[in-house]
Formats: structure tokens, C-alpha cells, sequence
């Protein structure tokens, strides 16, 4: 039997997510993909933690706690 190369793979799993209906498999597959690059699982913010967030970020402004738009590119540049 031949090997398929990733590229060959990717298109068929693809093809079958096409027509999969089953939200299940999606979560379940959503988890794979993320856990294998390392990503933090999602989860949705309430209105009371955005209300929170938007609080902090303005004790921050107000202290003067921010960075420059330049200083940000900088920072990103090293990850």
C-alpha cells in the first residue's frame, strides 16, 4: 500500500471534514490540533471579565504603565 505524502493526507482528512456534521469529532479535533501546537485552550470571556479587562487597562494608561507602538514591535521581533 502506498504512503501518503502530509499534503495528500491533509486534502483527504480535509475532504472528510467537508461533510462531517458532528460537533463532537469537531471539539475533540479542535483539542488535537491545538494541544499539538501548544496552544492554550479558548474559552469565551463573560461581559463582567471584559468589563474587568477594560478597567485594568485603564489604571494602566492612567499610571502611564503602557509601551510605545515601537517598543511592542521590538518586543515581538524577539519572539
Amino acid at each position: 500500500m502506498k504512503q501518503l505524502s502530509t499534503e495528500e493526507t491533509k486534502l483527504k482528512i480535509i475532504e472528510q471534514l467537508i461533510i462531517l456534521n458532528d460537533d463532537k469529532v469537531f471539539e475533540q479535533i479542535e483539542i488535537l490540533i491545538n494541544e499539538s501546537m501548544h496552544r492554550p485552550k479558548l474559552t469565551k470571556l463573560t461581559k463582567q471579565d471584559l468589563i474587568q479587562r477594560a478597567k485594568l487597562s485603564n489604571t494602566d494608561i492612567e499610571n502611564n504603565d503602557i509601551y510605545s507602538n515601537d517598543t511592542v514591535e521590538k518586543l515581538s521581533q524577539k519572539w
